[in-house]
């Protein structure tokens, strides 16, 4: 298995997969970004109506499938032949939802690491997406590098308690002032914040505390670069060469 983080240059983080290239959260965005060469992914897990984890930013199929109905309302066998390319191209007509577990396979075949978010469709459903989620994950935790994330703390708390070998990133969008609190609990070894939060006071603090520091989403090259040069570890971006 890869060392989990290379800091010796940015961690660059293909967000959704190579997103800009290729319909969001699918294999084939996925697969692309690995053979673009990145060493991470990110991806957003949601369960379906009968409890299995797959791949979707959103809990409504509107944008991705043109189908105004929530992913939480059907099962696996109903949605697995949803197309969510079309929206993107119409050479993506064949595209499908995937599982958590082709993602994880994929990442087996190139050797590389995913970052798993947990994004249920509703915050009461955090507990279960984490623990069907981690049904999934253990298999690999042992075979590639997997970091799991969430806006929910009540499932990083989940997995903390109960699968301590996860490594955990913790997530911000606005600036908490328990942060610390927090991070040491879930005994994280990431903070993902919003690229605004970044100013040089906050990152002193992050860094300080021994947490590498993830900047999402990144898509300027100057702004990456200014980053970087404060001392931000690395960038989800959209663009998988963004530093190239």
């Amino acid at each position: 298995m890869k060392e989990f983080f290379d800091i010796t240059k940015p961690i660059i983080i293909a967000h959704r997969g190579a997103n800009l290239l290729a319909p969001e959260n699918t294999l084939e965005a996925f697969s692309l970004a690995y053979e673009m060469g990145v060493d991470w992914v990110e991806c957003d897990v949601v369960l379906t109506a009968d409890g299995i984890p797959v791949i979707l930013h959103d809990r409504s199929l509107w944008r991705t499938a043109r189908k105004r109905v929530r992913i939480d309302t059907l099962n696996y066998d109903v949605l697995k032949d949803y197309n969510v390319g079309r929206y993107f191209s119409k050479n993506y007509k064949h595209t499908l939802i995937p599982r958590l577990q082709e993602l994880l396979e994929l990442a087996v075949k190139y050797d590389r690491g995913v970052n798993i978010e947990i994004k249920p469709a509703m915050p009461e459903y955090a507990i279960a997406t984490a623990k069907q989620s981690w049904q999934v994950i253990a298999p690999y935790i042992d075979r590639i590098p997997i970091l799991v994330s969430s806006f929910e703390e009540a499932a990083l708390h989940w997995y903390r308690e109960n699968a301590p070998k996860v490594k955990l990133g913790y997530l911000m969008s606005s600036w908490h002032t328990h942060w610390q609190e927090t991070a040491k609990s879930l005994n994280a070894v990431s903070i993902h914040c919003h690229e605004k939060l970044l100013n040089p006071k906050h990152l002193s603090a992050l860094k300080l505390s021994g947490y590498i520091v993830l900047a999402y989403t990144v898509n300027d090259v100057a702004h990456a670069q200014t980053l970087w040069a404060m001392g931000v570890d690395g960038f989800f971006s959209d663009d998988p060469k963004l530093l190239d």
